[in-house]
């Protein structure tokens, strides 16, 4: 039983399908498009078919369809708040059959995916209902009418919360529905206690509806991780539920004027969201800044803040974003759809997308943050053979086997003042070599990366000291003690190393002058002086075992 809902402005009965249809019923914007496909149509005809079968037989009086709720709008229409898929289902089975008369009207969205599962739809009723013959077409139709019934819900018009209320119960008792949807009626319903104008809500629910499965992707997989991670949480491996979704829900905005009758804590939130809204004599004097770890103010802010992000998030990881951006993301793409990589390409985007929204930048600190990013996740898809979600909560948070090895990097961004505070801590932070890694082509990409790190930090000034990071670097994997310990090389050789150099891509072959190698442009960068060196395998070799007599490189030293 729903607590605290006004029995005088709800209204529940059953009714035939034939009196649920008859009278204008409309699909406000704020609903999802008309999204059954051909299979869900089906099964409604076959369970309709065999239900008048099973029922003449038995004597039973009516088949029962669910429960629509319906609210009465400002036009003397109503609303479809839930149901809509089978309402809209139920007039394309008429109007097939041809059994649609003038008291049946239906006012539904016009959206590309509407139109096109209605086609599709409309094709599969009339191959099916074509088959049965004109009298059982006959019977079909008086029994879907007459026969089915409903329990209908109606709510009186000023009480839409108690429709949103009744949905929010209905769709919380095992249906199949994403968080989100109830986030987004949650805030609606906000939007209509604060008054916001018709049109303005209707423009930022259609822009909700066409990225629906991005915003899905956001708060499941991005925003609700991050929220918990932060707080030193842990958060679930099928993400955002409707249990969690309260911590994204917060200040209920007071109405302008009343600012001083909000708790001292929310007050400047509110001040700052009034003062970024345009109004009819006021222009807006700046513009909202969200902030992940800040409080979410309900209502029309809140759409605001899921195409903020939305749009963050999709300069990292669409396909065809030709941003800056993008272009920093380039470590994770080659594993960005790979099952294996999931979660550490997953992780990448998290600490990126945080520390973009806390900090901004430019290029080169974005390109910073990326390669922090990177080396973070990767570490901790090279140092385990299998990664549940659970092991990915431990590392993050440095549990378990974590403990004491690794940095809370959520909490180093929200603590920070200055981006490059974090990208300092991050890159001093002690890590543990990884061993015995099969996963070459990911260990080559975070040596190289891991290597521009410390080229980055001064501590190579010519070709020869980025030569000599490379093999340290090499040498801190353990991979040179393993290829001893397998009776591969009874000593490490440069020209072991050289080999190790060249299939990773450190070392390239410039084809154009002769048998001549140098190190890739990208290590190189501004840092080493005078001209990029090109030179003899043998000549590298002979530099090689010269670092490697040093001791530098050796996995002895």
């Amino acid at each position: 039983m729903l607590k605290s809902m006004n029995s005088d402005a709800i209204d529940v009965s059953v009714c035939s399908v034939r009196e649920l249809l008859q009278g204008e019923l409309r699909i406000p914007p704020y609903q999802r498009p008309y999204t059954w496909q051909a299979s869900n149509v089906v099964q409604l005809i076959e369970d309709i078919a065999a239900s008048e079968e099973r029922d003449s037989q038995e004597g039973e009086c009516r088949y029962r369809i669910g429960t629509i709720i319906v609210y009465q709008n400002n036009e003397g229409s109503f609303d479809i708040v839930d149901g809509q898929q089978r309402v809209v289902t139920f007039h394309l089975l008429l109007a097939v059959l041809d059994m649609c008369d003038g008291t049946m009207r239906l006012n539904i969205r016009d959206d590309m995916s509407t139109r096109q599962h209605l086609c599709e739809n409309n094709r599969v009723v009339r191959q099916l209902l074509d088959s049965l013959g004109s009298e059982k077409q006959r019977k079909f139709a008086e029994w879907l009418l007459d026969g089915c019934e409903v329990l209908r819900v109606e709510v009186a018009q000023g009480h839409l919360s108690e429709a949103f209320q009744m949905f929010d119960s209905q769709n919380a008792r095992g249906k199949e529905l994403d968080p989100t949807d109830l986030l987004k009626a949650f805030h609606i319903r906000r939007m209509d206690v604060d008054g916001t104008v018709e049109s303005r809500k209707r423009a930022l629910v259609q822009q909700w509806e066409q990225n629906q499965d991005e915003i899905q992707y956001l708060f499941g997989t991005y925003l609700y991780r991050i929220q918990c991670w932060y707080h030193g949480a842990q958060p679930r491996r099928d993400g955002l539920d409707a249990e969690s979704i309260a911590m994204f829900e917060g200040i209920d905005l007071p109405g302008r004027g009343n600012e001083y009758e909000c708790a001292n804590w929310e007050r400047n939130f509110i001040k700052a969201w009034y003062a970024s809204v345009k109004e009819p004599r006021n222009e807006a004097t700046s513009p909202y800044a969200f902030q992940i770890d800040q409080p979410i103010i309900n209502g029309e802010a809140f759409f605001h803040y899921a195409e903020h992000y939305r749009s963050l998030l999709h300069q990292q990881t669409a396909d065809n974003e030709p941003s800056s951006v993008k272009k920093a993301c380039v470590d994770v793409e080659p594993f960005q759809d790979v099952p294996k990589y999931r979660y550490m390409t997953e992780l990448f985007h998290s600490i990126l997308l945080y520390y973009r929204d806390r900090f901004g930048g430019d290029d080169d600190d974005v390109a910073g943050a990326a390669r922090m990013a990177f080396l973070y996740a990767a570490y901790m898809r090279l140092s385990v053979k299998s990664l549940p979600f659970a092991a990915v909560n431990n590392y993050v948070l440095a549990a378990s086997r974590w403990e004491h090895r690794n940095t809370c990097i959520f909490e180093v961004i929200r603590n920070a003042a200055r981006g490059q505070d974090v990208l300092s801590h991050m890159a001093h932070s002690p890590r543990d070599p990884v061993e015995e890694s099969d996963d070459w082509g990911l260990w080559y990409r975070y040596i190289l990366r891991s290597s521009e790190n410390r080229i980055g930090d001064g501590k190579a000034s010519s070709s020869e000291d980025i030569l000599r990071v490379l093999v340290d670097n090499l040498q801190a994997t353990g991979l040179f003690a393993k290829d001893r310990v397998e009776g591969q090389y009874p000593s490490i050789s440069g020209s072991r190393v050289f080999d190790v150099l060249y299939n990773a891509g450190f070392i390239v072959h410039q084809k154009k002058r002769g048998q001549l190698y140098g190190l890739r442009e990208e290590i190189v960068g501004d840092y080493a002086f005078g001209e990029r060196k090109w030179r003899k395998k043998k000549e590298w070799v002979m530099c090689l075992d010269v670092l490697l007599k040093r001791g530098e490189g050796r996995d002895d030293k």
